[in-house]
């Protein structure tokens, strides 16, 4: 593996609207498309930012699109052995809920929830080890928890992936942040961070499960806003400033969520 065990490595998008959709994020981030064959007669488009892999993205099944199941960004933990984490998901309060199963020899997945309902994807690396490059303006750069039970949340990770939770640095924040200490091993002072959690904002409907949440980096949160929207994206949060930046919650045409962060 190119990186380590616990690692969330890799986001994908399983949407209505592939061509669509496409167009939309390869303006929006300078992404380029590669649309690959599947063993199951679909096509699933390799997202790259200057020739390095940075995203997925395929079609939504049918049976979800008729059963209104929303358009999602799904986050992937790179593991070494998805079986484990799958067998040992039970007993530490998840659910499986799509047992492990390969992926031609791109490598072998599973989709698992916490305890409090949260999904998130497994990805156990062959030919695809994950996206090459991270926390640059058109890439991933954060996986964020927002649960309805985060004392029941939390527990899960720390047993299946080695998570250690720490309190958020900023002041007055309820914010947690996972870290994983095999993040560190090839350097001294490497930052071990990894993701974020915290309770589900006031505000969410009801309705609204635990959710695993993926943001971006860009230049600037204020003109992909504008971008977005001028494509056919929403705003559903407006942009917000904070100590580490501004961020912003989008939705692309078919009803995605992310989030957007710049350093300003």
């Amino acid at each position: 593996m190119r990186y380590p065990n616990g690692f969330p490595g890799w986001v994908d998008l399983a949407t209505p609207d592939q061509a669509g959709t496409t167009t939309f994020y390869c303006d929006l981030f300078g992404w380029t498309a590669d649309e690959r064959p599947t063993d199951i007669g679909t096509t699933y488009t390799m997202l790259s930012l200057d020739g390095q892999l940075v995203a997925g993205l395929g079609p939504q099944p049918p049976d979800q699109v008729a059963a209104g199941v929303p358009s999602a960004w799904t986050v992937y933990v790179l593991v070494g052995d998805v079986d484990e984490i799958v067998a040992a998901t039970p007993d530490a309060g998840g659910a499986v809920i799509v047992p492990a199963f390969d992926v031609m020899t791109s490598g072998r997945m599973a989709m698992v929830a916490d305890p409090s309902g949260a999904v998130l994807g497994l990805w156990q690396p062959r030919d695809h080890q994950g996206a090459d490059v991270f926390n640059v303006p058109g890439t991933f750069s954060w996986a964020e928890l927002q649960t309805r039970d985060i004392a029941a949340a939390l527990p899960y990770y720390e047993e299946v992936f080695g998570w250690r939770w720490e309190a958020s640095p900023v002041e007055g924040s309820e914010y947690l942040v996972a870290h994983l200490d095999a993040k560190g091993d090839a350097a001294e002072g490497v930052d071990t961070s990894v993701a974020g959690a915290m309770t589900t904002p006031p505000g969410v409907p009801d309705e609204a499960p635990s959710v695993w949440g993926t943001y971006f980096a860009v230049d600037d949160c204020q003109a992909t806003v504008a971008a977005a929207t001028g494509s056919g994206g929403s705003v559903v949060v407006e942009p917000m400033t904070f100590s580490m930046g501004t961020w912003a919650l989008l939705a692309d045409p078919s009803g995605a969520m992310f989030y957007v962060m710049s350093d300003s």
